[in-house]
């Protein structure tokens, strides 16, 4: 049993003798948080899809701007680039078309590469179809405005990496579909966290009959208006999301119906980094039922939004953002390498805060706890209601 690393160094059958799955979907999904080297395409800078073999990210100059953050380096990555490539499951595969934006201004923070599979062995075996495109969507980075959108998420739909998301398949279908691409190509779109928001949100949107598979790892789901819309409910029972059994991120405001639950190695909120789920004889390893902590967290969080108003909540976050953001760095990292000199400032911006905002920030602090505790009843009545029943010579009353 490992990981996803493990299962790219250990995985060797063909894609016509084990069909590109979920597993797969996470694996390219992971890679998609790299930042590319400038010898992969940028994105709609040729008239077909433009790739090159996945082994010519294998440079060493170019590993400190594709793995670090602040003074963090991603082992985890580099280890799945490097066996993604050696691998003879995934050694054919091309990337391209990438594309990273961040703007504070929009607040706005998008990312997005494209694999070929056309290469990989297996690929082309007539009687197991497959997607040859893989669209990814990167999650959320460790930008302070990346975070800032995700919240964005909870208030307004589309925000504008949802937009993106959209314009950047469009393109990548077209130019897959036209007459100069060697054949019309079916398109996998997948991405982890905010990534798989964003695939779904795609396949909604576009309504695209190129779209083969629809990926959501962990990501979190939408407004409740969204999901009741007729688009949402045509891709829904094509969409193939997978969390982990403590999940928070892929279980916040309103998701699809059906998901499996992939075990991990470790516990909390680090089980949303996919680097952490179980993988044994090339699937995951499945739980029957989320943890009793995400289910409370579940009904609690949704149960706390629904107490304040889009517009309360915008305000709120848009406060805790400007505060935050006031010491002047970009990213979480930034923060966390300066915080003795960031704290003081925030501190400040704080204080500044009118009264009005303060107020309600500081309410719907306070209702967190009350909501929690009311949600933690339900689990127990409902706990006690379902032993009730299944105990023979009882009745409900």
């Amino acid at each position: 049993m490992g990981n996803m690393v493990d299962y790219a160094r250990t995985e060797f059958r063909t894609f016509d003798q084990k069909r590109f799955d979920a597993v797969d979907s996470l694996v390219l999904s992971e890679l998609a948080y790299i930042r590319m080297p400038a010898t992969v395409p940028a994105f709609a800078a040729a008239r077909s899809v433009d790739t090159v073999p996945i082994w010519r990210l294998l440079q060493a100059e170019h590993y400190e701007s594709m793995f670090c953050t602040g003074s963090e380096y991603d082992a985890g990555r580099h280890d799945l680039l490097v066996a993604v490539a050696e691998s003879p499951r995934f050694r054919g595969l091309r990337v391209g078309e990438y594309v990273q934006r961040s703007d504070e201004r929009t607040e706005t923070q998008f990312a997005a590469v494209t694999f070929d599979l056309t290469d990989c062995n297996g690929m082309r075996a007539e009687e197991r179809p497959a997607p040859a495109l893989y669209v990814a969507f990167r999650g959320t980075d460790n930008s302070l405005v990346g975070w800032k959108e995700d919240f964005n998420m909870s208030v307004r739909c589309p925000v504008p990496s949802q937009t993106q998301a959209v314009e950047y398949y469009r393109s990548i279908d077209e130019r897959a579909s036209s007459p100069f691409a060697a054949r019309p190509a079916s398109i996998a779109l997948g991405g982890h966290s905010k990534g798989g928001n964003l695939a779904v949100y795609t396949a909604m949107r576009t309504q695209s009959p190129h779209i083969a598979r629809i990926f959501s790892h962990d990501g979190p789901g939408f407004m409740r208006e969204v999901t009741q819309s007729a688009a949402f409910k045509a891709i829904e029972p094509r969409v193939e999301k997978t969390v982990p059994e403590a999940s928070v991120i892929g279980m916040l405001m309103s998701t699809v119906s059906r998901y499996d639950i992939v075990e991990t190695n470790v516990s909390g909120i680090m089980q949303h980094m996919g680097l952490n789920w179980r993988i044994d004889d090339g699937e995951f390893v499945t739980k029957p039922e989320l943890s009793p902590v995400s289910r409370l967290l579940d009904r609690t969080l949704d149960a706390w939004m629904e107490q304040f108003t889009n517009e309360e909540r915008a305000r709120a976050v848009d406060q805790c953002y400007d505060i935050i953001a006031s010491a002047g760095y970009t990213s979480f990292a930034e923060l966390a390498d300066h915080m003795g000199e960031a704290l003081p400032v925030i501190a400040e911006a704080a204080r500044k805060t009118d009264e009005a905002t303060r107020s309600l920030i500081l309410n719907i602090i306070k209702a967190l706890p009350a909501t929690a505790a009311k949600s933690l009843f339900r689990e127990w009545a409902d706990e006690k209601d379902q032993h009730t029943q299944t105990r023979p010579g009882t009745e409900r009353r």
